[in-house]
């Protein structure tokens, strides 16, 4: 699975990166550090950046991404019909 990033879109309202964190810490709690992505906003032209790290899984074991459940914006998304 992989997953599209629209960063203009983002608001930066850090959904996606709290629902990562609740998948990583099994369920059970909110750790934004336990995220495999962050959300940044640049000082210098305001645009949002959202960049992912290596501990991305793609939510294994969920019906799809939490990050992408998250997002009420539509700043990320799945590529339907590619493998990971």
């Amino acid at each position: 699975m992989r997953l599209w990033i629209d960063p203009r879109k983002c608001t930066g309202c850090l959904r996606c990166e709290l629902a990562c964190s609740f998948h990583h810490s099994g369920h059970v709690s909110f750790q934004p550090e336990r995220s495999s992505l962050r959300v940044s906003r640049s000082n210098v032209d305001k645009s949002m950046r959202i960049a992912f790290d290596d501990s991305c899984d793609g939510c294994a074991g969920e019906r799809s991404p939490l990050c992408v459940r998250a997002c009420v914006f539509n700043a990320l998304g799945v590529h339907k019909g590619v493998a990971a």
